[in-house]
């Protein structure tokens, strides 16, 4: 954190320099300073690690201590290490959400393409793992862009949540001194100040907020590498990964394993892990501070690395995902997933739905018995499970059929796939808009990501 750090303290020496607390000669020395240790941390990629400082709070004042001598001692009057580490955290919170927004947005980009490629790509849709009703892959896909846009409201949330600014409450009961606290704010790109001096040191609900997000985000990630993995296995063998993100067997040479799959559903145990590991430690921890905390950093560094890795495997692998539609079409037609027409049917001629259940269900038992499928029963199998039943009926059991007939809001016709497609589109345009603008306006130009294209 030692660019949260420094752009932190740089805030605090001008605004105690404004304020006539410290000399204005003490205040310039350390923001030049300050400037000037960033732009070297930066070219070498942080501290050197042969450092040998308690943490990067001590090691930036050794720094300015060494070069500016008494003016870098005068940098932590009217600040606690309480106030220095929570606000120097929450930049860093803030920091993360948005760069987990731009991988999750990448992701949805990928996910809106494919469903617009995959409209009319009939697929299985399963319950219980068995072959339900047939759907498009284009809607499976859409179906993952909901749960990732539920992701971004949650890391949304967790960016405001840590968007509180805490400088300025000292130990934790405040300081003696007249400084202005809602200029450090607004210089850091804070948009609130925290109102009660115990709390802002004592809070860390936006540590739970980041990592419970996170838990979610690597929970939806999980669900569908499984889909993944049983789509690739030879029983399925639905799709196929890229060489780029499966890799061979050490001892069977034909086998190709979705290992980027496997480890995803692994790191969704892992961040599941850190942070119920620092729910139970945040709990015992009277207010306000205690070195517990301290926790806060192991678990959400831990698990930024988890979850960042994770989105990029698993965005590359499914954006070069081979789909084989031939198979994945067989396997949609089997165990009689277009049984829910026939009962359609009967219902639009005014059977109550639980008696066309009935009929339907005498019919599959049938074919059952038969070993063929519902279309190859003959005209008097359908008139004795109902005499409403007609040879039309055979029509609404082809799978393209039985699937754009599906053409209710959110329901799974090419149609419907292309519409929903176009509009997960355009929101991802605006969210893209809408984060480079947060960004902006969220943190300070040091601490700032690179823009994010469309």
């Amino acid at each position: 954190m030692y660019r949260e750090d420094i752009v932190a303290s740089r805030a605090h020496a001008a605004m105690l320099g404004r304020q006539k607390i410290i000399p204005t000669s003490s205040a310039e020395a350390l923001t030049e300073a300050l400037d000037k240790l960033l732009a070297e941390l930066d070219q070498i990629g942080g501290p050197p690690a042969d450092a040998d400082d308690e943490d990067v709070h001590s090691y930036v004042e050794r720094v300015l201590t060494e070069r500016i001598g008494d003016h870098a001692r005068r940098l932590h009057v009217a600040r606690s290490r309480n106030d220095q580490v929570a606000t120097d955290f929450r930049l860093y919170c803030k920091g993360f959400c948005l760069r987990l927004l731009d991988a999750v947005l990448d992701l949805l980009g990928v996910l809106a393409r494919r469903a617009k490629e995959e409209a009319e790509t009939i697929a299985p849709g399963f319950t219980h793992l068995q072959v339900a009703q047939p759907i498009t892959l284009g809607h499976y896909f859409l179906a993952l862009f909901e749960m990732h846009r539920r992701d971004v409201d949650n890391i949304l949330y967790a960016f405001t949540a840590a968007d509180v600014c805490p400088l300025g409450a000292g130990a934790l009961a405040g300081v003696a001194f007249d400084i202005d606290r809602e200029s450090v704010a607004e210089e850091l790109r804070f948009s609130q100040l925290a109102r009660n001096s115990l709390d802002a040191v004592s809070d860390r609900d936006f540590v739970s907020a980041v990592l419970q997000a996170c838990v979610t985000l690597t929970g939806h990630l999980s669900r569908w590498a499984e889909d993944l993995v049983i789509w690739a296995s030879p029983g399925f063998g639905m799709v196929r990964f890229d060489d780029a993100f499966a890799t061979g067997s050490s001892m069977l040479p034909q086998k190709l394993n979705p290992d980027v799959a496997e480890l995803t559903r692994a790191k969704a145990g892992a961040v599941a892990g850190a942070a119920v590991g620092w729910q139970a430690t945040i709990k015992g921890v009277p207010l306000s501070y205690a070195l517990d905390m301290q926790e806060d950093k192991r678990a959400v560094f831990r698990v930024e690395d988890d979850v960042l890795a994770a989105l990029g495997a698993l965005t590359g692998a499914l954006r070069t995902l081979t789909v084989e539609s031939e198979r994945m079409a067989t396997v949609a037609g089997l165990g009689h997933p277009t049984a829910i027409e026939i009962a359609d049917f009967l219902t639009e001629r005014g059977v109550p739905f639980r008696d066309a259940h009935a009929a339907v269900g005498r019919l599959v038992r049938r074919a059952e018995d038969r070993g063929v499928e519902l279309a190859d029963l003959n005209e008097a199998d359908f008139a004795e499970a109902d005499k409403r039943l007609s040879e039309a009926v055979r029509d609404r059991l082809e799978l393209q059929g039985a699937v754009a007939r599906r053409t209710s809001l959110g329901g799974t016709a090419p149609a419907r796939v292309h519409q929903e497609a176009r509009s997960a589109t355009r929101w991802l345009r605006w969210q893209l808009d809408h984060v480079q603008d947060l960004a902006g306006r969220g943190l300070p130009p040091a601490l700032q990501p690179a823009p994010t294209s469309p």
